[in-house]
């Protein structure tokens, strides 16, 4: 029979999120470091895959720490759902490094190394949001963490359109087309899961009003 435990495991779960977050904001400065300096790029992937590796274990321990706690700091779903977003967001960092080192490309475009900014921009937003979760007197300055989230997804969205539209200029060049309509597709993502987790945010501080 599992033991159960109160105080100690509302404060294991404050602890595993910032965890988390400091996980995804290095993972975002790693991606950014690949774009504006490019050099080492297999180690430099490695790293990243490493990082995300540890994001899967701290989604496992947030899962087996809602399973075995009579009361959590927040609901059990949205601690769920807020641990996977996040976990997503990290997800599809590898991902973007893991095709650039694939594509082998010549250098990252201007463009790419905006998107890179953004990401990591977004990454400190939700990095910064988790010690406020620790106190409800905070949690109104969640919310504009949440909004700058968003308009960072937007200012990728409309970097990431510019970046098919320089890509599609190329046509005697379909290959370049192919690769670059994939990596900024990936980069966008990254900025969407972000978004993703500012909407979770977002229910977690309606019900906590």
């Amino acid at each position: 029979m599992p033991s159960f435990s109160f105080l100690p495991n509302q404060t294991r779960f404050f602890d595993l999120f910032e965890q988390a977050g400091d996980n995804l904001l290095e993972g975002a400065r790693l991606l950014q470091d690949l774009l504006d300096d490019y050099v080492d790029v297999d180690k430099k992937v490695a790293m990243l895959t490493e990082i995300e590796n540890k994001g899967d274990s701290i989604v496992h321990q947030v899962t087996d720490l809602a399973n075995v706690s009579l009361i959590a700091p927040i609901d059990p779903e949205d601690a769920q759902q807020l641990i996977t977003a996040v976990d997503n967001a990290l997800d599809e960092i590898e991902s973007v490094a893991m095709r650039i080192s694939i594509f082998q490309i010549g250098q990252p475009t201007k463009l790419a190394r905006q998107l890179g900014v953004l990401i990591y921009k977004c990454a400190k937003e939700v990095n910064a949001v988790f010690p406020s979760m620790r106190n409800r007197r905070q949690l109104d300055k969640i919310h504009s963490r949440i909004v700058r989230i968003n308009d960072f997804e937007h200012e990728a969205d409309q970097i990431f359109w510019q970046g098919l539209k320089e890509a599609s200029s190329r046509r005697e060049d379909a290959f370049h087309f192919i690769i670059w309509k994939e990596i900024y597709e990936r980069l966008e993502s990254v900025t969407d899961r972000m978004e993703d987790v500012g909407d979770v945010l977002q229910r977690v501080l309606i019900k906590n009003a």
